[in-house]
């Protein structure tokens, strides 16, 4: 427990009067985002040092869950080589180095080679994080592009591989990338200069000349540009993109980038459009007949609706997510509630294989990329040969060749973890029933031997139409992290809630704007449903969240503060209506789309019941709240976090022990990239979430 004498700090308030609609709000805390004031950094400063008090006491049980999740670092083999033109390529870990270097060798066989050694980036010894890593398809040059601080401003370069020097070294903001098929012309999306995060220029980069301009520009500020080129590689795609989609679609020639780019997608047409090429045709996934999606092909030469045909017709309830193209066959990624499968379609229309993992939630992925945040995965074209790779709670990342011609799988690779037997957890997927009959599935995973009722960690999300899967490496699952939780007797899942995009668009649209209420009410129906099966102690359970998702429990924890032992918010959204009244900020038009537009009326009053900043009060205790944000934070910027602290702290005066704040100094976003710091901050958070349902007797 935190030692009661401490006293945390409360910063100076300077109270700011707004009146909007009638409703009168006191902003005490605007002066925190003036990083240049020196009062911040010391106020911060006296936040980790409190932090640093509060949480002493977790030394002993901090080093412990550092050594575990430490332990299951090392993983046998390497993942499969993916290949682009003659060349594959791989990523290769050298003794005492803090990231992989990309290496290559000729597909016909020889010798290994470096491509690009991050470690000699000046800078990555304290972070790196890698946006793209795009070799030409002759193998003469690799764009990539990275980011040392954490705030995603990605540094695009162009390298030669065959000298190692870079022979371009341009752009910063930039996104996703693209050559063409002659190897020499680049092409890239790039952001706006301030912090609003749009992608709204496409510059193309003639690498012979080092020449690069502007060929289109996006002026509208609610859209972003996405480059990308089909499976086939005949053709550069470019879409103009809201959040649910592509609204315009434009195409241009991989042979011919000296042409000029064609529309083939209109966004009059007023629905979500998504592009692939096979033989003589354009594929479009398109919501037109619903929302779900359905599957229209056309000639190249005329691909208006007019000329649409049907491939696969909408089906309520089926989610049509993917499209992937092999020569002889077109495969697609659906899912049917929360589980996913794949089902390739031969020339002739008919079904050639249909692939469902054996799993009851999951991460299914097709093809292979080098996992940079723009990073697009390939596969090999002229084949018939697909790879996926399946990942859950339980099961480690697992390739998977199936050749669709005969209808076989051969599993390429299977992560090993040290020490860990799936033998011993157990995934499943509860249903809650909503206030109006719906049913919220929960994915949820612990140990066969786990005594129950007890303990819970929930994640939750609930935003922008994102879906959040089980996987076992990445967030939010990162179950070489949690399986110490699960061998301490607490479960943990994933509350599938309305607003994320588990099952579809509607499941997104049904918590939206003015509807955004039913992502806390799912939430908390969730826990309830949880207590009552017997799964759950109702004094023992911890719901976490990031980014939106920790605006999403704050909001929650608000609503019922009784439900909950404790709060875990990592980088929170905790001021939706100051980020919406400032058009500067990151996202703020998109964040409009989804919680509703401050300037009209009804919809501020409804941004007013839940925006966790302007709801906290004296008479209100919330649960113990673990609050933590970046410095370097590009996203959700580092005093939207802070302020909500401050004025959490003012109501309390100092009577609030459970608050425990913690300001990362480096790293952005997602937290460190590497080194102890990444076991460190977990096991922070772990032995947090454990003293708490410790505290309530479990």
């Amino acid at each position: 427990m935190v030692d009661k004498h401490l006293q945390p700090p409360l910063p100076r308030s300077e109270a700011r009067i707004r009146v909007l609609h009638g409703d009168v709000t006191i902003d005490s805390y605007g002066w925190l985002r003036d990083w240049e004031n020196p009062d911040v950094r010391a106020y911060l400063e006296a936040e980790n040092s409190y932090a640093e008090q509060a949480t002493a006491h977790l030394e002993g049980l901090k080093a412990e869950l550092i050594a575990e999740i430490e332990g299951r670092h090392t993983c046998e083999g390497a993942p499969p080589t993916f290949q682009v033109g003659p060349f594959e390529y791989f990523e290769r870990h050298g003794r005492g180095l803090s990231h992989p270097a990309w290496w290559r060798r000729p597909v016909t066989g020889g010798s290994a080679e470096l491509v690009l050694d991050p470690n000699a980036i000046p800078g990555a010894e304290i972070f790196y994080s890698l946006g793209v890593f795009e070799p030409s398809d002759d193998g003469r040059y690799v764009a990539f592009s990275f980011d040392v601080i954490g705030d995603e401003n990605f540094e695009l370069r162009v390298r030669d591989i065959e000298t190692g020097h870079d022979v371009w070294t341009g752009s910063r903001r930039a996104g996703m990338v693209t050559w063409t098929a002659d190897g020499n012309t680049l092409f890239f999306t790039r952001e706006r200069a301030d912090r609003r995060r749009q992608r709204h220029e496409l510059i193309r980069l003639d690498v012979n000349d080092s020449h690069s301009e502007v060929v289109f520009e996006e002026a509208d500020e609610r859209l972003n540009l996405r480059i990308w080129r089909s499976d086939s590689g005949a053709w550069l795609l470019l879409d103009v993109m809201d959040n649910a989609g592509a609204v315009e679609v434009w195409c241009l020639p991989a042979d011919q980038p000296g042409v000029g780019w064609r529309r083939i997608v209109a966004r009059d047409l007023g629905h979500h459009v998504f592009a692939e090429h096979w033989g003589d045709r354009f594929l479009f996934r398109v919501n037109d007949a619903g929302p779900y999606w359905r599957l229209v092909c056309a000639p190249i030469g005329d691909p208006s609706p007019s000329c649409w045909e049907e491939v696969i017709p909408h089906r309520a309830g089926v989610t049509l997510e993917e499209v992937h193209v092999l020569d002889q066959h077109l495969v697609v990624l659906e899912r049917e509630g929360l589980r996913p499968r794949l089902v390739s379609h031969n020339r002739s229309g008919g079904v050639a294989a249909t692939i469902v993992p054996d799993e009851p939630s999951c991460t299914l992925k097709v093809g292979l990329s080098a996992g940079g945040s723009y990073s697009v995965a390939r596969h090999p074209f002229r084949s018939s040969k697909l790879v996926y790779s399946v990942s859950s709670f339980v099961t480690p990342d697992t390739f998977v060749e199936h050749d669709l011609a005969d209808d076989r799988s051969a599993v390429l690779y299977q992560a090993r973890v040290p020490g860990y037997d799936p033998a011993q957890y157990v995934a499943t997927v509860v249903m809650a029933q909503a206030e109006d009959g719906v049913d919220i599935p929960i994915s949820l995973v612990a140990r066969r031997d786990r005594t129950t009722p007890g303990p819970v960690l929930l994640n939750v999300y609930g935003c922008y139409g994102k879906p959040r899967w089980p996987s076992f490496f990445t967030w939010p699952s990162s179950m070489t992290k949690r399986l110490s939780l699960l061998d301490r007797g607490v479960a943990f899942g994933i509350v599938h809630v309305r607003g994320g995009g588990e099952l579809g668009r509607p499941w997104h649209e049904a918590a939206t704007r003015d509807r955004k209420r039913i992502t806390h009410t799912d939430l908390i129906v969730a826990v309830e449903a949880l207590v009552r099966q017997g799964v759950a102690t109702g004094d023992g359970i911890v719901i976490e969240g990031a980014s939106a998702g920790g605006g999403t429990v704050l909001a929650t924890a608000d609503l019922r503060p009784d439900l909950f032992r404790a709060v875990l918010a990592e980088v929170p959204l905790a001021d939706i209506i100051d980020t919406e009244l400032d058009f500067t900020m990151p996202y703020a038009l998109p964040e409009i789309a989804e919680y509703g537009d401050p300037h009209i009326a009804d919809e501020y009053r409804h941004l007013r019941s839940y925006d966790p900043y302007y709801n906290l009060s004296a008479d209100r205790p919330r649960p113990p709240t673990y609050v933590d944000a970046a410095l370097d934070d590009s996203q959700v910027l580092y005093y939207q976090p802070a302020r909500y602290v401050a004025q959490r702290r003012s109501f309390t005066a100092g009577r609030d022990p459970g608050l425990v704040f913690h300001m990362r100094m480096v790293g952005g976003h997602g937290g460190a990239s590497h080194g102890p710091s990444v076991a460190e901050e977990a096991a922070l958070r772990m032995a947090w979430i454990l003293d708490q349902v410790r505290c309530s007797g479990n």
